[in-house]
This record gives C-alpha cells, structure tokens and sequence, in this order.
C-alpha cells in the first residue's frame, strides 16, 4: 500500500484540528473526512506518514471513494500535490495542507453583507408605515436564504447508499469480541455489504442483539460458526433453527 507525506501550511496546527466552513459546506461528509484526517496526520511539524490503507479504514470507505474525494480536494485547490520525496524503502507521495482562511473569510464577510443589505429593504417605506405605531415594524425574520450545501454523491458507495455509515461502523465494532481482525472491514465493501442487507431485512437493533450472542454460542452444540458479517448473513436462519431446537428441547425437557 503506498504511505502518503503530509505537509500542512495552513497555520492551525497547534493540538487541534481546524476545517474552514467553506470547506463544510461546499463538500461531501467523505471530502470533509479525508480532509480532517489529512490534517490531523500532518501534526504539530506538518508532516506525516499514513497509508491509503489508514484513511481508507479511517473513514470506513473503499479504495474509488478514497481516490474521488482525495481528486475533489485538489481540484478545489484545498490540498495540493507537491510530488514524491524520499522515504525509507520507496518514494512517498507528498500533500500539502493549503492555508484557505482568506478566502474563507472573504466568502462569509459577502454573504454577511447582502444579509444585511436585505434585511435593509425589509424596512417599509415612509408612507406605507403604520401611522398608529410610533416606531417603524422591522421584519423579526430575513427572507435571505441560508447558504446551499453541496450534496454531492459518491456514486463508488452505492452499498450504504439506503444505510447509514455510522450505523455500518456501529455493526462493524460490534464484532471486537468475536473476531479480533474486525477493523479490516472498515474499507471491505463485500461485508459492508452484507451488513446493509441485513440492517434492511432484520433491523439494526436485532441485528446488535444477534451479534451480542455469537460469544456465548461459539463451539455450542446446533449452532454454526459465526465470526463475520458474512457468515452471519449467510447462515442466519440456521441460527434462528438453532436457537428454536434448543428452546423446543428445553420445553420438552420441562414438561
């Protein structure tokens, strides 16, 4: 997997991160991500190294949503590719963190202004006043539109497109106690997409409750071999015959 340089110049680096606004609303939440964790990579010095693979799990995305968002933020002169530098075994592609807070900054200062040059020709004119009121009714509420937010679709997701991402992850953590690789499923698209058919077809709440239990059932007489999204999609109903065989005999022993 290729290890990726980070340089960030964009002057807010000091123990916490920083996203521009403009940036948040001119981007997809997987562009806002990528961005985030670029920065927080670059550290105090601004630089790091990462893998494609750490972000990709980072932001619980594939390898094409990675590249999109990774091309969007250049194009949008957010970050920019500055080339390859040395590294221990091969060369590192180096990104550069660029300092965007002027134009951030103009952006809002414009919006800013037209508010309240609307909100000016709000106030009625002289003679359509109510002559009753010693002062002027100013609108409580500007008609001035709130800034639109990009809505840009990653069209490399289509196996969360229906589904939550933070319930996908949710579902992927779940399985820390039955299967200790869980984090490389992060960026797996084969069982994010079993996660999403069964949240669709079970619920997120009973699928939990179904991951809860693997545990205590594992190596138990009747049940099968569940470690995976997967294997729990695919051998669901013999779970549920398995449970319905030991209550039937646990009633049958009773009476």
């Amino acid at each position: 997997m290729a290890k990726i340089k980070i340089q960030d110049d964009s002057g807010d680096r000091d123990f916490f991160t920083i996203v521009p606004n403009y940036i948040l609303n001119h981007s997809s939440s997987t562009d806002q991500s990528l961005y985030l964790q670029m920065k927080r990579y670059a550290g105090e010095d601004g630089k790091c190294f990462a893998t494609q693979e750490t972000l990709m799990n980072k932001l619980g995305v594939g390898i094409k949503a990675y590249k999109k968002s990774l091309e969007y933020l250049i194009k949008k002169g957010w970050i920019d590719f500055v080339g390859l530098t040395g590294g221990k075994t091969r060369p590192i592609k180096t990104y550069k963190i660029n300092n965007i807070w002027e134009q951030n900054s103009d952006h809002y200062k414009k919006i800013s202004a037209e508010r309240t040059l609307s909100s000016r020709q709000e106030i009625p004119a002289e003679s359509n006043r109510d002559t009753s009121q010693k002062n002027s009714k100013i609108p409580a509420e500007s008609t001035v539109e709130e800034e639109p937010v990009l809505r840009r679709t990653i069209k490399e997701e289509p196996l969360i497109a229906g589904t939550s991402p933070a319930s996908v992850i949710l579902v992927i953590d779940s399985f820390e106690d039955t299967n200790p690789s869980y984090r490389k499923w992060y960026g797996n698209t084969t069982q994010r997409g079993a996660i999403q058919r069964m949240i669709d077809t079970h619920g997120l709440e009973r699928l939990l409750k179904a991951i809860k239990i693997l545990p205590s059932i594992k190596g138990k007489q009747y049940f099968p071999t569940i470690t995976t999204p997967v294997q729990l999609e695919d051998k669901w109903a013999s779970l549920e015959s398995a449970f319905m065989r030991i209550k039937n005999k646990e009633q049958n022993y009773v009476i």
